[in-house]
């Protein structure tokens, strides 16, 4: 009887380390998806500006330097909460 039990548990135990193992390359596929499709989207936006590849590089160095700042976007969030202390 107590190797039945035993039996059992290795069974439970070697099937969810074949589940680990499943969802382990599930997450890589899924992060090499999202990769992918944020840098079409980068793309997409480098693409929409009409510069071309030494002009973005060029911004880019610019703005990592500190030579261009971009100006702050407000959130709906931030707006919502400057309201809220204006009004304490």
């Amino acid at each position: 009887m107590a190797n039945t039990k035993l039996d059992r548990i290795e069974r439970d135990i070697s099937k969810t380390r074949a589940k680990i193992v499943e969802y382990q390359n599930k997450l890589k596929a899924l992060e090499a998806q999202k990769t992918e499709e944020e840098n079409a989207q980068i793309v997409q936006m480098v693409k929409a500006v009409h510069i071309d590849g030494a002009q973005l590089a060029a911004f880019l160095s610019a703005y990592a330097s500190g030579e261009i700042v971009l100006p702050q976007q407000e959130t709906p969030y931030s707006t919502e909460q400057e309201d809220r202390e204006d009004e304490e």
